[in-house]
């Protein structure tokens, strides 16, 4: 059972902080299929009808605790390209997404909030903001050359998330059905070094430029 923490006075910004943090840690121990609000609600100490009033359903409270997190991969992607002097890699890039998820705990609450229906098609301007950043340091790194449209830049950020995420999930099956051993680090590598090659290689494209080695 969860401690319930002590009740006492918040303001609306501290108990709807502190709503996130405790629905944060208890998502994380337990998964999102086993949390209900009224659990929440205890942990932060708030009576069970403010969850509701803060969040409305407890999809839409999962959808805000992947959200904070979504934000932290993009902040260290922000931190990567500029260690990379502004100029963002496929490999970069890919590099911070496939540490992220090798945690099961954000994996298992991607996967619960996109199966659920009031989270699809939900609006991601951070994502956006991070293509701008990308673009930016593209433009920048070429320095008056021709440069890829938006939509290319677009394309190719799509498919690198659809196959790094896609490989998180069923990567092991797929490799234990090929005759791989799944636990063969061997294997994450070279997918992870392939798939930075092959968004290189369509990032320019367009351009006529060739691709980095």
């Amino acid at each position: 059972m969860p401690v319930m923490a002590p009740r006492r006075r918040r303001d609306p910004a501290e108990s709807r902080a502190e709503l996130l943090a405790a629905a944060a840690e208890l998502i994380g121990q337990r998964g999102p299929d086993n949390v209900s609000l009224r659990q929440i609600a205890e942990a932060a100490g708030v009576a069970h009808g403010l969850v509701s009033h803060y969040f409305g359903t407890y999809a839409a409270l999962v959808r805000e605790v992947l959200r904070v997190e979504n934000d932290r991969i993009e902040a260290r992607v922000r931190e990567r390209i500029r260690a990379e002097d502004g100029v963002p890699t496929a490999a970069g890039i890919l590099d911070v997404v496939f540490d992220t998820l090798a945690d099961e705990r954000y994996l298992r609450l991607f996967v619960w909030a996109e199966m659920h229906a009031d989270y699809q098609g939900a609006a991601r301007p951070e994502l956006m903001e991070l293509i701008d950043t990308i673009e930016a340091g593209i433009r920048d790194a070429l320095a008056g050359r021709p440069v890829p449209s938006r939509s290319r830049i677009e394309a190719v950020a799509l498919i690198g998330l659809s196959a790094a995420y896609g490989f998180a999930i069923g990567g092991r099956s797929w490799l234990a059905g090929m005759n791989h051993d799944p636990d063969d680090p061997v294997h994450a590598a070279e997918f992870r070094t392939q798939l930075a090659r092959m968004m290189g290689a369509h990032m320019v494209e367009e351009s006529g430029l060739e691709p980095a080695g």
